[in-house]
Protein backbone atom coordinates (compact mmCIF):
# COMPACT_ATOMS: atom_id res chain seq x y z
CA UNK A 1 0.00 0.00 0.00
CA UNK A 2 0.94 3.73 -0.41
CA UNK A 3 0.75 6.02 2.04
CA UNK A 4 2.13 7.61 5.32
CA UNK A 5 1.27 4.53 7.24
CA UNK A 6 3.76 2.61 4.89
CA UNK A 7 6.33 5.64 4.98
CA UNK A 8 5.18 7.29 2.09
CA UNK A 9 4.02 10.26 3.27
CA UNK A 10 5.41 12.63 0.68
CA UNK A 11 3.61 10.43 -2.38
CA UNK A 12 -0.11 11.70 -1.38
CA UNK A 13 0.72 15.49 -1.17
CA UNK A 14 2.71 14.83 -4.37
CA UNK A 15 -0.47 12.73 -6.49
CA UNK A 16 -2.69 15.81 -4.74
CA UNK A 17 -0.66 19.10 -6.05
CA UNK A 18 -1.03 17.01 -9.75
CA UNK A 19 -4.66 16.92 -8.91
CA UNK A 20 -4.99 20.06 -7.99
CA UNK A 21 -3.05 21.00 -10.80
CA UNK A 22 -5.91 19.17 -13.13
CA UNK A 23 -8.66 20.45 -11.46
CA UNK A 24 -7.74 24.35 -11.60
CA UNK A 25 -7.00 23.85 -15.16
CA UNK A 26 -10.01 22.10 -16.33
CA UNK A 27 -12.61 23.62 -13.84
CA UNK A 28 -11.58 27.07 -12.10
CA UNK A 29 -12.44 30.41 -13.62
CA UNK A 30 -11.71 32.34 -10.70
CA UNK A 31 -8.28 32.70 -8.92
CA UNK A 32 -10.33 33.08 -5.29
CA UNK A 33 -10.64 29.42 -5.80
CA UNK A 34 -6.76 29.32 -5.55
CA UNK A 35 -7.22 31.24 -2.57
CA UNK A 36 -9.74 29.08 -0.78
CA UNK A 37 -7.65 26.13 -1.15
CA UNK A 38 -4.63 27.98 0.54
CA UNK A 39 -6.54 28.89 3.17
CA UNK A 40 -8.16 26.21 3.81
CA UNK A 41 -4.99 24.21 3.85
CA UNK A 42 -3.32 26.59 6.53
CA UNK A 43 -6.53 26.24 8.66
CA UNK A 44 -6.84 23.03 8.10
CA UNK A 45 -3.52 21.87 9.37
CA UNK A 46 -3.99 24.29 12.09
CA UNK A 47 -7.07 22.54 13.43
CA UNK A 48 -5.45 18.91 12.83
CA UNK A 49 -2.60 20.59 14.62
CA UNK A 50 -4.22 21.35 17.77
CA UNK A 51 -5.96 17.80 17.89
CA UNK A 52 -2.68 16.55 17.78
CA UNK A 53 -1.76 18.55 20.37
CA UNK A 54 -4.38 18.22 22.18
CA UNK A 55 -3.47 14.20 22.56
CA UNK A 56 -6.24 12.91 21.10
CA UNK A 57 -4.23 11.08 18.25
CA UNK A 58 -0.76 10.38 16.55
CA UNK A 59 -0.06 10.65 12.93
CA UNK A 60 2.10 8.42 10.72
CA UNK A 61 4.64 10.06 8.48
CA UNK A 62 4.70 12.89 10.60
CA UNK A 63 7.75 15.66 10.30
CA UNK A 64 9.72 14.66 13.21
CA UNK A 65 8.70 14.17 17.04
CA UNK A 66 10.43 17.45 17.25
CA UNK A 67 8.26 19.43 15.34
CA UNK A 68 4.91 19.24 16.15
CA UNK A 69 2.63 20.30 13.52
CA UNK A 70 0.24 18.17 11.37
CA UNK A 71 2.48 16.54 8.41
CA UNK A 72 1.85 17.47 4.96
CA UNK A 73 -0.68 14.86 3.67
CA UNK A 74 -2.82 16.64 5.87
CA UNK A 75 -2.50 19.73 4.57
CA UNK A 76 -2.90 18.16 0.97
CA UNK A 77 -6.56 16.53 2.52
CA UNK A 78 -7.18 19.91 3.10
CA UNK A 79 -6.45 21.65 0.36
CA UNK A 80 -8.20 18.56 -2.08
CA UNK A 81 -11.46 19.54 0.31
CA UNK A 82 -11.65 22.08 -0.03
CA UNK A 83 -11.44 22.40 -4.21
CA UNK A 84 -14.58 19.92 -4.20
CA UNK A 85 -16.51 22.56 -2.33
CA UNK A 86 -17.53 24.74 -5.76
CA UNK A 87 -17.78 21.76 -7.82
CA UNK A 88 -19.03 18.20 -6.17
CA UNK A 89 -20.06 19.84 -2.44
CA UNK A 90 -21.79 22.59 -4.80
CA UNK A 91 -25.46 21.08 -3.29
CA UNK A 92 -24.26 22.27 0.58
CA UNK A 93 -24.57 25.83 -0.32
CA UNK A 94 -27.10 27.80 1.71
CA UNK A 95 -27.69 24.49 3.77
CA UNK A 96 -26.23 25.18 7.03
CA UNK A 97 -27.25 22.90 9.03
CA UNK A 98 -27.14 20.05 6.63
CA UNK A 99 -23.25 21.13 6.44
CA UNK A 100 -23.06 20.77 10.38
CA UNK A 101 -24.70 17.20 10.47
CA UNK A 102 -22.15 16.04 7.64
CA UNK A 103 -19.05 17.33 9.11
CA UNK A 104 -20.19 15.48 12.67
CA UNK A 105 -21.11 12.23 11.07
CA UNK A 106 -18.51 12.10 7.81
CA UNK A 107 -15.36 13.84 9.28
CA UNK A 108 -15.40 11.27 12.17
CA UNK A 109 -15.84 8.52 9.61
CA UNK A 110 -12.76 9.77 7.32
CA UNK A 111 -10.62 9.59 10.45
CA UNK A 112 -11.74 6.31 10.99
CA UNK A 113 -10.84 5.19 7.76
CA UNK A 114 -7.17 6.76 8.75
CA UNK A 115 -6.75 4.90 11.74
CA UNK A 116 -8.32 1.60 9.90
CA UNK A 117 -5.33 2.07 7.12
CA UNK A 118 -2.70 2.99 9.83
CA UNK A 119 -2.80 6.77 8.86
CA UNK A 120 -3.22 7.63 12.71
CA UNK A 121 -3.60 6.47 15.96
CA UNK A 122 -5.90 7.37 18.49
CA UNK A 123 -4.93 8.23 22.27
CA UNK A 124 -8.94 8.84 23.18
CA UNK A 125 -10.99 6.02 23.55
CA UNK A 126 -13.12 5.79 19.73
CA UNK A 127 -16.18 7.67 21.59
CA UNK A 128 -14.43 10.46 22.53
CA UNK A 129 -12.54 10.32 19.35
CA UNK A 130 -15.41 10.91 17.17
CA UNK A 131 -16.79 13.12 19.76
CA UNK A 132 -13.73 15.57 19.26
CA UNK A 133 -13.59 14.85 15.37
CA UNK A 134 -17.49 15.39 15.03
CA UNK A 135 -17.10 19.03 17.28
CA UNK A 136 -14.66 19.96 15.48
CA UNK A 137 -16.24 18.77 11.58
CA UNK A 138 -19.54 20.36 12.40
CA UNK A 139 -17.84 23.29 12.78
CA UNK A 140 -15.64 23.09 10.12
CA UNK A 141 -17.52 22.34 7.24
CA UNK A 142 -20.09 25.40 7.58
CA UNK A 143 -16.65 27.06 8.12
CA UNK A 144 -15.41 26.27 5.28
CA UNK A 145 -18.52 27.48 3.07
CA UNK A 146 -18.66 30.78 5.05
CA UNK A 147 -14.97 31.74 3.81
CA UNK A 148 -15.72 30.53 0.52
CA UNK A 149 -18.82 32.51 0.81
CA UNK A 150 -16.99 35.73 2.14
CA UNK A 151 -14.39 35.21 -1.03
CA UNK A 152 -17.42 35.87 -3.25
CA UNK A 153 -17.06 32.12 -4.40
CA UNK A 154 -20.99 31.30 -4.28
CA UNK A 155 -22.66 33.82 -6.25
Amino acid sequence: MLGAANGLSYFGPLIMIILLIIHYYLFVKDIKEIYLVLIIGTVGTLVDTLMFLSGSFIYAGAYSSNLLIAPLWITAMWAGFAATVNHSMLFFKNKWILMVIAGAVFGPAAYFTGESLGAIEFHLSSLLSGLVIGIVWAISMPGIFFINRYLGLDE
